[in-house]
């Protein structure tokens, strides 16, 4: 491993366990798939594109933000973690910026 700089491992490990944490029961596969459990790890912001948003109201039993990420994987996490509060305030931000 004398090739590899800190910095690289790091990076590598943080990939790993995303796609680990992302392949878990919780991933929702596609719109018409409702989440049944949140992802308990906090996903990394600069691995996410955009997400969508699950209402236990429409047909789902949970609330749920469904993270899409930039390798086409999604995670579904908890709406009132505060950590999901920031990403999501960071990808509108982003996308206010992207249509000005």
């Amino acid at each position: 491993m004398a090739g590899i700089g800190s910095k690289s491992l790091v990076l590598i490990s943080l990939v790993g366990l995303l796609a680990l944490l992302l392949c878990s029961t919780s991933e929702a596969q596609s719109n018409q798939d409702c989440c049944l459990s949140y992802t308990k790890a906090r996903l990394p912001r600069w691995a996410l594109k955009g997400y969508t948003e699950q209402l236990a109201s429409e047909v789902c039993d949970i609330n749920a933000i469904i993270f899409h990420t930039r390798n086409g994987l999604k995670a579904c996490v908890n709406p009132k973690e505060g950590w999901v509060k920031k990403h999501l305030l960071f990808l509108s931000r982003k996308l206010k910026q992207m249509s000005e």
